[in-house]
């Protein structure tokens, strides 16, 4: 049996084991995946022991996507051109890291039709997750990139994508307005990112939170007749290509269909 995980600082909110071992039964694995939360402090001692203890691979979550580069062997080139690793392949005490939230960003857009290329989209947060979304949405054509962050002094401007604080967000308009951030997660629900009015400035948003199935922010934008996701494709499409590597496998469309309309079904998903 192989044995997976997924680390983060909290992991009170994550269905992940649930996720996987829904896959794991479909696809014919034997395998198992547990969590493991701990403090910043113990990041080294969590990579050590991901050698020690022989664990085939671990999910990466907040906030450590950027933190655990430095401990790895090797870096695959997606996630080096992201600057950010959500899945660790460990290949006989060699640690690669790889990005496969990219692929779940894209199964959103994909699974919706939503067409990007031209479009101006505004991005809340400056974290691993904003990453990959940024660095999608600008191989598939946006027009503008918009960064909200709460310390964007730190970053650089360029021509198509600008760093802004929560504040100033508050006057922006586009197409696309996708939450990265944690902001309304369990056990927080009833926060949001942004007020209602500034939601109203958007014709689709997109949350990464997938636990509420529905946030205060998509509840707004439902309420305001905009186009919404939560993060449950994301989800199912970065552990699905996750368990690829992992296991040297490749499971298809249909299969990833079957298995978010299965959680759908499990968990009562409205979205």
């Amino acid at each position: 049996m192989n044995f997976y995980g997924l680390l983060g600082e909290s992991l009170v909110h994550s269905h992940s084991p649930s996720l996987h071992k829904l896959i794991y039964q479909k696809v014919g694995l034997d395998a198992a995946y547990k969590l493991f939360a701990f403090p910043p402090a113990q990041l080294k001692q969590a990579m050590d022991g991901i050698r020690t203890l022989s664990i085939n691979g671990v999910n990466v979550t907040i906030p450590y996507k950027e933190a655990v580069i430095p401990y790895l062997d090797e870096v695959g080139p997606l996630a080096k051109k992201m600057g950010a690793v959500n899945t660790i392949e460990n290949a006989n005490g060699k640690l690669i890291g790889h990005n496969t939230d990219y692929a779940g960003f894209g199964l959103i857009l994909s699974r919706r039709q939503w067409e990007v290329n031209g479009k101006i989209a505004v991005i809340l947060g400056s974290g691993g997750a904003s990453k990959t979304v940024e660095a999608y949405l600008m191989d598939y054509g946006i027009k503008m990139i918009y960064i909200v962050s709460r310390r964007p002094e730190r970053f650089k401007n360029t021509e198509n994508k600008r760093y802004t604080n929560y504040e100033e967000a508050q006057s922006l308009m586009g197409d696309f307005l996708i939450n990265t951030s944690p902001v309304g997660m369990y056990p927080n629900i009833n926060q949001s990112p942004l007020s209602e009015k500034t939601i109203q400035q958007f014709d689709y948003l997109i949350d990464l939170v997938y636990n509420p199935s529905e946030t205060t922010f998509l509840r707004l934008g439902r309420e305001n007749n905009k186009q919404t996701a939560n993060g449950l494709d994301m989800l199912v499409g970065q552990a699905v290509r996750a368990i690829e590597i992992w296991e040297k496998c490749s499971i298809g469309e249909q299969v990833t269909e079957e298995l978010i309309s299965e959680w759908k079904t499990k968990n009562g998903e409205n979205l």
